[in-house]
């Protein structure tokens, strides 16, 4: 007797992926350099995952903790969850191991999932994790927030306490009932204090099919054309997940996947794979323009490219928009909700702004909680068309919404223009008090990647006695400097440059060369490391 055909509930059911599974097997769903998956058989082996979470007695609602890299495991724990109503927690694994443990404590997880190479980051210890390998790691060595969780899985080598991935991958078929569709809980970034995990509310089942199908539409993705999407960044990350996996698989459409972002592999894959679609984040727009003889790569095959997740500089936009065509995206929002988008011909019209406004969603307030004229800076907010809450934390809920509930903020700073652009200048939490006067680094970050000099770079407070606080730089410079020339030349017209177009009062009192910034994958950039670095 053969094993039951997969369910084929609706879109509603987190099931896109066994329609396209119906209709072309065969079809290369995932290509990564831990190996490809069609879609056949990406759907067969979610089907299996989540019928053991399912024996295992994780009901609907319940919460799956993933620490895994850019790999297949990753796609297929996803789909799992989508279709057995289960909320999936993506850890993010550049984190410190406190900070670990603590998102996979402070989620209630009742299930596990880990690459093996993470497995001493789940240890009880520093010291233990150091002399032991992950295959050598006795139950008893897991920290308590690990060993608490009834159903751990490991990706890779056998570890104790762990059931095989590829164990779980062997068994039956399941046969429940359709439950509705899975969610995503992601945890913020902690650049400001503990991670917390942004938790939707739970609305109808089939919310998260339509928002997939306009985004889709939106995208232009069209599988009788071949189309596929380039997965650079971390999926622990809301928007990788859903751009770059659950909404181009659900569409039918091939994701490929970096385990690690590099930009010359990046260009050859758009070049080798004619890869029309990706989703990249500022720094990796940064790090691709610094290839040399980068026009060898072809990427006519590029359709449409979207960039989000941090700040990007005009100078750097401009660039890529030289290079790759008008088809550069961006998007702003917040792992707590959308915001706007702006399409290439609108920002070439509007540089620097991301996006135009739609005021009943979105506004710009003063300090006295007055909706600001335009041009006027102030704090952005946001109505929430999704509630949510922070997980367990009703104290920040509180403090991120207004008196009406229905309106909040994540710290952003911005104006909006005449014509309803939004132009954003930094964040709340980042503001350099000196001598009375309120400076946001943002802006200086702008002026110092717009030196021909300068790689990458960012502002940061310093304190000072006579002033609190005064406004540093750190820069990477862009090359080497020639025989008789100096950094201190570098930092001077630096120094110079940020004057003339940021004015005295932004620019740096203190210029550092540095051969890294403390950013994330996603290039979210922790200011407060730098100012620590460089205190004494």
């Amino acid at each position: 007797m053969g094993e039951p055909e997969p369910q084929t509930g609706s879109a509603e059911h987190g099931r896109e992926v066994s329609g396209v599974a119906r209709m072309a097997p065969e079809r290369r769903a995932v290509a990564s350099e831990h190996g490809d998956l069609t879609f056949a058989e990406l759907d067969r082996d979610a089907e299996r995952l989540a019928g053991y979470l399912q024996n295992a007695g994780l009901a609907a609602g319940d919460v799956v903790a993933l620490l895994c890299t850019n790999r297949p495991e990753w796609i297929v724990t996803q789909q799992a969850a989508l279709r057995s109503g289960l909320r999936l927690v993506p850890v993010n694994w550049h984190l410190k191991r406190d900070d670990i443990s603590y998102v996979i404590a402070d989620s209630g997880a009742r299930a596990l999932i880990t690459e093996d190479k993470f497995i001493r980051e789940l240890s009880a210890s520093e010291l233990s994790a150091s002399e032991l390998s992950a295959s050598e790691l006795s139950a008893s060595e897991l920290s308590d927030e690990v060993r608490d969780i009834p159903t751990r899985i490991v990706i890779g080598d056998d570890v104790e306490g762990f059931t095989g991935f590829a164990e779980v991958l062997s068994q039956p078929l399941p046969t429940d009932p359709l439950r509705p569709r899975g969610s995503l809980m992601v945890y913020t970034s902690g650049s400001t204090g503990r991670p917390k995990g942004v938790r939707q509310a739970d609305g109808s089942t089939s919310s998260g099919a339509a928002i997939g199908a306009a985004m889709v539409a939106m995208f232009g993705l069209d599988v009788d054309r071949g189309d596929q999407m380039l997965c650079p960044a971390p999926l622990y990350h809301s928007g990788p997940s859903r751009i770059c996996s659950e909404w181009p698989l659900g569409a039918g459409v091939t994701v490929h996947l970096m385990a690690r972002f590099d930009p010359e592999a990046a260009l050859k894959l758009i070049d080798t794979q004619r890869l029309t679609h990706a989703f990249f984040v500022p720094t990796m727009f940064h790090r691709m323009l610094g290839v040399a003889d980068r026009t060898r790569y072809d990427v006519s095959s590029l359709r449409f490219v979207l960039h989000g997740a941090g700040p990007c500089s005009a100078v750097i936009k401009a660039q890529m928009f030289d290079w790759f065509g008008p088809i550069v995206h961006e998007m702003y929002a917040a792992t707590e909700g959308p915001g706007t988008w702006i399409q290439p011909q609108e920002w070439l019209e509007h540089p620097g702004s991301v996006g135009r406004t739609d005021p009943t969603r979105l506004q710009i307030r003063l300090d006295d909680g007055e909706t600001a004229e335009p041009l006027h800076h102030g704090t952005v907010w946001s109505r929430a068309t999704t509630p949510f809450h922070y997980h367990d934390d009703p104290d920040k809920t509180a403090a991120t919404f207004d008196a009406s509930g229905e309106w909040y903020t994540v710290g952003d700073r911005g104006y909006i223009d005449d014509d309803g652009y939004l132009y954003l200048t930094g964040r709340t939490a980042e503001c350099i008090v000196s001598g009375g006067v309120n400076l946001y680094p943002a802006r200086v970050d702008e002026a110092l990647v717009g030196h021909r000099g300068v790689l990458d770079g960012a502002a940061f407070a310093l304190d000072d006695v006579e002033f609190g606080q005064v406004m540093a730089a750190a820069i990477i410079p862009a090359a080497i400097p020639a025989d008789g020339a100096s950094t201190d030349d570098l930092i001077e017209s630096v120094v110079s440059h940020c004057r003339e177009t940021i004015g005295s009062q932004l620019t740096p009192r203190q210029v550092f060369i540095v051969d890294e910034l403390p950013r994330t994958e996603a290039g979210k950039l922790y200011r407060h490391r730098l100012t620590k670095q460089f205190s004494t």
